[in-house]
């Protein structure tokens, strides 16, 4: 996509090593002088490194910068003066000299260029550089100052991702084990906000010093001509790329991790004009629209929740084939298993005419930036079971399910009296019975599971902790298959209530455990 408005006053980058999962490292800086044939100056300052900054002085209210376009161009985040200017595209298929006016002060101006991690889908590269800056556009003449040096640089932080897969549940008092937390956005809520959105970006900066990094997502209800519904007001198109840019821009203003939002809608209300083909390829052009209005410091992708108690599996599965048609960015379905076996081979339909197959084809199997992000709520574990069984289901007929995260919602239970007795399962509880099904059937034990997230209405109530995990004692009921060996072993967990603790012995019949990296794949 082409970024035309940027949201942000700077680029801030992790510049000194720190300890523990998920967090930056510095590495050595990484742009330098390089020569170059087609260079004005024979050589240009040039880096590959994705989120690598350099500063360059200009002089003159009014400026060109030149650069070098290629096969392996990658985007540039431009810094003028502190503020976002802009982000230039160096990618072309043919080596060209190519330049960009820019509008700065009188006298000496700042450029700091940001090499960002999304690229043209041709180019080969990440390939960023400065050639030269001329007082006038077209002509590099009288005044043109070729090689400029590079003033400042910073290295670029070596990140997991907003997408990151534990090997096992983090310790209760760093930095991962807090979640994401979403929000049902409602118009209500939207309307009490000012222009400049100052209450949404502080909730959204607030997140970003008390949490790590994450997958915020945005959930503003089921699809309507002109936007969605807002779960009683309606939100039009251009309010949620206002709110989406606003939770990007205060999440990249207090971040030191990497951060994802994304937009989500859902398959309510039965067979509707916006459910089926149209309604996708839609929603993916909104979310074109709102990475342009975005920070680049934090990627815009889409969501949608799709239920088979909702609407037919047809009209979600053209949903989802419209959105993967229009756009390569990412789409998570964040949606449930409605009625989907808990057993493995017992059956393979599920409520409303689903079947499991149809789960998988939202989930993943639609195409290669489809990613799911399960509804893990239940304390009986029913909803862990189904999707346990859906990825061997996926397995078994080819291809994985990508499980990207897990959410639950109990900051929504927080705001209601009594909470969820039954599906306020809390982030690392609902992690770890997922990963324990995942685990008790050869086909997909060790299959690679994103971290949890969590959900509220709006954001008024403050980012909370997500209470311990029980590690709650889990027997399987999905057998491995019948063409391998398995071996019993006794998984000794704990429950711990307000006032007493007790251990429990359960035996789980567990084959080829093998956890997953730290950083897996999507596929």
């Amino acid at each position: 996509m082409r970024y035309r408005t940027l949201l942000v006053a700077a680029m801030t980058l992790v510049t000194s090593a720190v300890a523990g999962l998920g967090q930056g490292r510095a590495e050595s800086p990484s742009w330098m002088q390089a020569k170059a044939k087609t260079a004005l100056g024979s050589s240009y300052a040039v880096s590959e490194t994705p989120w690598s900054a350099a500063t360059f002085n200009s002089s003159g209210p009014r400026f060109t910068l030149w650069y070098v376009a290629s096969p392996r161009g990658g985007r540039a985040a431009v810094i003028l003066n502190g503020k976002a200017a802009g982000v230039i595209d160096m990618y072309s298929p043919q080596v060209k000299r190519a330049f960009k006016p820019f509008v700065g002060v009188r006298g000496n101006n700042t450029v700091q260029l940001v090499v960002l991690a999304e690229r043209d889908p041709a180019s080969t590269g990440w390939r960023v550089n400065l050639d030269a800056f001329s007082p006038t556009r077209s002509t590099c003449a009288r005044g043109c100052r070729k090689n400029p040096p590079i003033a400042k640089q910073q290295p670029a932080p070596v990140l997991d991702g907003s997408v990151w897969y534990p090997a096992s549940v983090p310790d209760s008092s760093s930095r991962t084990y807090s979640v994401a937390v979403g929000s049902y956005v409602r118009g209500a809520d939207v309307a009490k906000e000012g222009s400049d959105y100052s209450a949404l970006r502080q909730a959204a900066c607030a997140q970003a010093r008390a949490v790590q990094r994450g997958v915020v997502i945005l959930s503003f209800g089921k699809q309507t001509a002109t936007g969605a519904s807002g779960f009683g007001k309606t939100l039009t198109n251009s309010k949620i790329i206002e709110v989406t840019a606003a939770w990007a821009s205060g999440l990249a203003e207090c971040a030191d991790g990497a951060w994802e939002v994304t937009i989500g809608t859902s398959n309510s209300g039965g067979a509707t004009l916006y459910n089926g083909y149209s309604g996708g390829a839609a929603w993916a052009s909104l979310v074109a629209q709102a990475q342009i209005a975005s920070d680049p410091r934090v990627t815009i992708s889409g969501a949608v929740d799709l239920e088979p108690g909702w609407g037919p599996s047809g009209q979600a599965r053209a949903w989802v084939d419209g959105y993967v048609a229009t756009t390569s960015t990412r789409l998570w379905n964040f949606g449930s298993a409605d009625g989907c076996p808990q057993t493995y081979l017992s059956k393979l339909t599920c409520n409303n005419g689903w079947t499991v197959d149809d789960v998988i084809w939202v989930s993943s199997r639609a195409g290669a930036s489809v990613v799911a992000r399960p509804q893990i709520h239940t304390q009986s574990g029913s909803q862990a079971r189904q999707w346990a069984v859906i990825s061997a289901r996926a397995v078994a007929t080819g291809e994985p399910l990508r499980i990207a995260g897990v959410g639950v919602q109990t900051a929504s239970c927080s705001g209601i009296q009594n909470g969820c007795p039954t599906t306020g399962d809390s982030a690392w509880d609902a992690w770890t019975k997922l990963r324990s099904y995942l685990d008790a059937n050869t086909l997909t034990a060790g299959m690679p599971l994103g971290a949890p997230s969590d959900i509220r209405w709006g954001w008024g109530s403050a980012i909370q902790t997500p209470p311990k995990t029980t590690i709650a004692p889990v027997t399987t009921t999905i057998p491995p298959t019948s063409n391998t060996t398995s071996t019993t072993t006794s998984t000794t967990t704990s429950t711990t209530t307000s006032t007493t603790t007790s251990t429990t012995t359960t035996p789980t019949t567990l084959v080829s455990i093998v956890r997953p990296t730290t950083s897996s794949p999507l596929g």
